[in-house]
């Protein structure tokens, strides 16, 4: 590692304060002082590698960032959309599609993603994100917030979409994993009778949030690392097989390059193969022979 890297970054960090403290009160100046101080000596013997879990004072650290950054002119925006159950509606649609791949369906970030990350991207549940009101949730999404792995959505989401967004984040505490899902979690399926078509759209949610689609590809999207599941259903494997292969693919496919996936519960595991199991698509697409091979 470059040793005079996270002096540079601290250097950048400093600029930025400084030109930032005529906008500040003096409580939040003293706050982001003591932050930097911090952060310097942190960065500096620790190093900057993301392979270990992040300690207890990096983990405040970051959380305290993302309280800091926030400008002053920010927090004075009121959401111009009303709590309606059409705007948490597609708010959490908007969820699914941006958010759940790192914070999970229910909100809880355990998604494979979400734990590698440096540090693990935050429990939006918790009475640390929960405290933000909507403005400043508004002004974290649209911009971001640097070393922390939150990315800016102002290009790919507008702002209607992200008060929407901002509704159904403050509404996740009041709502189960079936609710933020859309009402088709496989642990209502098995108390409820679900349908398995229900229990298929929630294996998809899963495919999503857990990542699937970087290394592997269906109907020409997604990553190629693994093999293309676009006919996975057909292939003649067992419920068992799968699921036993999700919990450990080397077991089953030697030198396999897949994680496990412990952190699924057994019923998500049976869900996800619910999903897999009906990709039974037409051989061809587009004309072009689709070709797999093991996990």
């Amino acid at each position: 590692m470059n040793f005079f890297a996270p002096w540079r970054l601290c250097v950048r960090i400093c600029v930025k304060c400084l030109i930032s403290i005529n906008y500040m009160s003096e409580k939040k100046w003293l706050r982001q002082a003591g932050i930097l101080v911090t952060a310097t000596l942190v960065i500096c013997f620790s190093g900057c590698t993301a392979n270990k879990k992040p300690s207890k004072v990096e983990a405040t650290l970051a959380n305290m960032a993302k309280d800091v950054v926030i400008p002053i002119e920010a927090e004075n925006k009121k959401n111009p959309l009303p709590g309606s159950e059409q705007a948490m509606k597609e708010g959490r649609e908007l969820y699914l599609q941006a958010c759940a791949t790192c914070h999970g369906t229910d909100g809880h970030s355990r998604t494979s993603l979400g734990r590698g990350m440096y540090p693990p991207a935050m429990d939006l549940t918790s009475p640390h994100v929960q405290h933000w009101n909507d403005a400043e949730l508004f002004w974290i999404i649209q911009n971001g917030v640097r070393l922390t792995g939150m990315p800016s959505w102002k290009l790919s989401l507008t702002e209607a979409d992200t008060w929407k967004l901002v509704h159904f984040i403050h509404g996740l505490p009041r709502l189960d994993v079936l609710a933020a899902s859309g009402g088709i979690a496989q642990e209502a399926s098995a108390q409820s009778g679900k349908s398995q078509e229900e229990l298929v759209r929630y294996g998809e949610i899963l495919y999503r949030q857990e990542g699937c689609f970087m290394c592997h590809q269906l109907k020409r999207e997604g990553g190629k690392v693994g093999p293309d599941l676009t006919v996975e259903g057909s292939r003649g494997r067992t419920d068992e097989w799968l699921i036993g292969h999700f919990k450990d693919p080397s077991a089953y496919t030697p030198g396999s390059a897949m994680p496990p996936f412990k952190n699924l519960t057994a019923e998500q595991l049976k869900a996800l193969t619910a999903f897999l199991q009906s990709q039974r698509d037409s051989k061809t697409i587009h004309g072009g022979l689709i070709l797999t091979s093991d996990f």
